[in-house]
């Protein structure tokens, strides 16, 4: 009996601090996690809905004509706007026009849309003025200074995975009956506002808690070092993370009349590899030191097969190929699928609605939540009598709900 009722006091105990948890934390970050919420749904159908408005997007290839080479769509580009240079050259699959992204600081970020088949120069997008670059850099940095906001979202971030933690403590009920199961797991549609904003918060809020921890932790892999090394220590079993740094010699000289980008794209053309089926993307060397960056990607939604080279300039020497997905350690594996992960990519469309749906209830949360405390502060505010006097009611008077769940 003795040990039952321990039990029962810790459990109470433990109810107690999620429940403070829970609360307080949630009231902190509830506006953060609204806008980094709305703003990653937003971004969600970011690629079909430029598909779907902008035409320069796609483009149509006549019978048996072949890709250009990066160097005549580079040229092009630097001739129609004057650019001293090019960042790359990206090839994006079959039906799509290539981009050329030019960018000289964080206040001059083009990326130009081009004919890959004939070098037609398409549409000039100045990124600054995108909407959805905009919507970018309210979810990655709340439209602050990157040393500011990035951490702010970062942390946020981890308030909320530990609010949805706390909020699962909340949910589960002291004891399973018929009707604690209707509570948890069903929406009472006819019911009053109130009722109807209770179970929006508790039982919405349930059935998007494993999708919600896995947007929220992925995300807080790229908002901060500590914890993306960590991960990367879990998942390789003890390795840390390593990032190569790569540099060209620069006592080599460049050939004239060579296009060391077209070489590059010619030994991938007749390296078997089907250049219309797939993504690559070619990054020029920056620098006397810098390097060619080649990256090929056989999936035209996910990421994380994707494989980058390393070249050096001039000679053209290989200095890396990346490893295949299936033959990179466990923590290398957790750091290319969390790309996919985080927007819902890894099973196409179908995961993309589901992430969708969970951002909007994400951030929605909040505001339920809020609304559950509002009224509950409200309630026990004292009322006034006839004569204006305040009047207390008792404690034992108050009915208070067979199961207290507040999820902000």
């Amino acid at each position: 009996m003795l040990k039952k009722k321990k039990t029962v006091k810790n459990r109470s105990l433990f109810y107690r601090i999620s429940a403070w948890l829970h609360l307080w934390l949630g009231l902190v970050s509830g506006i953060v996690v609204v806008l980094v919420s709305l703003t990653a749904a937003a971004l969600t159908f970011e690629d079909e809905i430029r598909l779907l408005l902008e035409p320069y997007e796609t483009v149509q290839a006549s019978e048996g004509q072949e890709l250009l080479p990066p160097s005549v769509l580079a040229e092009a580009v630097k001739q129609e706007y004057g650019f001293p240079s090019v960042y790359g050259v990206m090839y994006r699959g079959e039906g799509r026009s290539a981009m050329v992204p030019y960018y000289q600081d964080r206040r001059n970020y083009r990326q130009v849309l081009v004919n890959p088949y004939t070098a037609e120069v398409l549409h000039l997008r100045k990124l600054n003025d995108d909407f959805f670059r905009f919507m970018l850099m309210g979810h990655y940095q709340l439209w602050l200074p990157r040393p500011i906001g990035k951490p702010v979202v970062a942390y946020s971030t981890l308030i909320f995975v530990i609010t949805l933690i706390t909020g699962l403590v909340l949910w589960w009920p002291k004891k399973w009956t018929r009707a604690t199961k209707n509570a948890s797991f069903k929406v009472k549609w006819p019911a009053s506002p109130k009722r109807l904003n209770y179970d929006l918060h508790n039982v919405i809020g349930f059935y998007s808690l494993l999708i919600a921890l896995v947007l929220g932790l992925t995300g807080m892999v790229y908002g901060m070092d500590w914890f993306r090394s960590s991960v990367y220590w879990v998942g390789s079993a003890g390795e840390k993370e390593v990032f190569d740094r790569f540099s060209s010699d620069t006592t080599l000289m460049a050939k004239e009349g060579v296009l060391e980008e077209d070489i590059l794209f010619s030994k991938l053309v007749t390296s078997g590899l089907d250049v219309e089926e797939n993504r690559f993307s070619m990054f020029y060397p920056r620098g006397e030191a810098g390097v060619w960056n080649l990256q090929v990607n056989p999936s035209l939604i996910s990421t994380f097969r994707k494989i980058d080279y390393h070249y050096e300039q001039h000679s053209l020497k290989l200095l890396k190929a990346g490893l295949p997905y299936n033959e990179a350690n466990g923590g290398e594996q957790l750091m290319r699928l969390n790309y996919d992960l985080h927007l819902g990519l890894i099973g196409g469309i179908w995961t993309k609605i589901i992430a969708f749906l969970v951002c909007i209830i994400s951030g929605s949360l909040p505001i339920t939540g809020f609304i559950i405390w509002w009224g509950k502060k409200k309630k026990g505010k004292p009322r006034k009598n006839n004569q204006g006097r305040a009047k207390t009611i008792p404690r034992s008077k108050v009915q208070k709900p067979k199961t207290m769940i507040i999820m902000e």
